[in-house]
């Protein structure tokens, strides 16, 4: 039996994340900003008409979307035929708000498409990918189920997930962690393991049954880098277009003025290269269908293509007293995000254009290379989201079907 056939045969004995609506809610909690995801994957963008939940289990990421998207048309999918009954059901325990479209469907399958009926503006895919031996292949079926400016929202294992040390530790004890046997012996360990453990797990020996034969013991996981998990995604015809702890973590390089080393690597490089100095132990990532590089600013004045103004960001301009420029505060309250910076008058000017009109044309750009200063500003705003590129002007040179060679990191 292979290990995804073992890992099929644990959620069907275990469907994740549970049964109970209730509890599902509360799960829901891990879920990101959609108005981050919009941010970042659909910059400029109406909300979504259409989004797949790819690999949804009992549901609980699609009853989280449906709640904030209510007149989306939402597909939910999953390998799992009992999970997909159970998602059924709980669907209509609930019985309100415009119904979920669920179906068995297995992500690596080439004709997912045609399966979902594709066109999707928005994909998420939460907790899935990390227990997929190949997730290339989920990686480019998903590709092929997108508009042209459509984005995925992919969360994954990172390299310090604490399940990476805490299943060498339970095989330790003699017990099989490719499959959870003996659910007793499990708890007892886990009940020593809390009481020395206060990580993001939490307390595990309370966690259902459903959670630990998925998200302890298990076939296969993936507990790999951003840097793996980017060029694989980089293989695929995926960029990173940008992380949930980016923009924090590049604000302390830049009040520190300790970022040069990073400049002028694009979202995707500087985001891999941090999670290797601090490694996550889970990723959130929006992905958009571009080659590596192909969002990054250098890309941008080389090819023409243009920015667009987020809306992550309010944004407020003071005169500096004394001073011939002008003081612009930028918040972000999804992140409790504040930084400020002093422009000329005519970068507030063009500031001021941009968050009016939420696009630019390729001469805007000019202004902000006319200097290393000015570039810089913008290279800043790119990473911590205040803008992106422009998702209708890429142009999409990987197929589906062919797997390119690795892409390095540098761009």
């Amino acid at each position: 039996m292979t290990s995804a056939e073992r890992t099929k045969r644990i959620y069907e004995r275990h469907p994740y994340p549970g049964t109970d609506l209730g509890q599902l809610s509360q799960k829901g909690r891990s879920f990101p900003s959609l108005k981050w995801m919009q941010a970042i994957g659909r910059p400029g963008r109406a909300v979504p008409e259409r989004v797949l939940v790819a690999g949804c289990g009992t549901g609980v990421e699609a009853f989280v979307l449906r709640r904030r998207l209510p007149r989306a048309e939402i597909v939910a999918v999953d390998f799992s035929p009992r999970s997909i009954t159970v998602a059924r059901q709980l669907q209509r325990a609930a019985g309100s708000g415009r119904p979920i479209t669920f179906l068995v469907a297995d992500l690596t399958d080439p004709a997912l498409s045609l399966t979902t009926g594709g066109n999707f503006d928005l994909i998420s895919c939460h907790g899935v990918l990390s227990y997929i031996p190949k997730p290339g292949r989920a990686l480019r079926s998903l590709a092929s189920c997108l508009r042209p400016e459509g984005a995925l929202y992919l969360g994954a294992n990172g390299e310090a997930t604490p399940a990476a040390r805490l299943r060498p530790w339970l095989a330790g004890f003699g017990l099989a962690v490719d499959e959870m046997k003996n659910e007793r012996r499990l708890r007892e360990l886990l009940r020593l393991w809390d009481s020395l453990h206060d990580d993001e797990l939490g307390e595990l020996a309370t966690m259902p049954s459903s959670y630990l034969a998925s998200d302890v013991c298990g076939a296969h996981f993936n507990n790999w880098p951003l840097a793996r998990w980017r060029a694989e995604a980089n293989r695929c015809g995926w960029e990173v277009a940008g992380t949930d702890i980016l923009p924090t973590a590049l604000l302390l390089t830049i009040e520190r003025e300790d970022y040069l080393p990073l400049y002028p690597a694009g979202c995707g490089a500087v985001a891999a290269r941090l999670d290797q100095i601090r490694p996550a132990g889970f990723h959130r990532m929006m992905l958009r269908r571009a080659e590596a590089g192909g969002l990054d600013l250098a890309f941008a004045s080389k090819a023409g293509q243009r920015l667009r103004w987020t809306g992550f960001y309010a944004v407020r301009f003071m005169r500096n007293a004394g001073h011939r420029t002008v003081k612009v505060v930028l918040n972000c309250p999804t992140f409790h995000l504040r930084f400020e910076w002093s422009l000329t008058p005519r970068q507030a000017e063009a500031l001021r254009t941009l968050v009016a009109s939420g696009v630019v044309s390729e001469g805007w750009i000019k202004l902000w290379t006319q200097s290393e200063e000015a570039r810089r500003i913008l290279w800043f705003w790119l990473g911590l989201g205040v803008v992106a590129m422009d998702a209708a002007a890429q142009r999409h040179r990987l197929s589906n079907e062919v797997e390119c060679s690795p892409l390095l990191l540098s761009n």
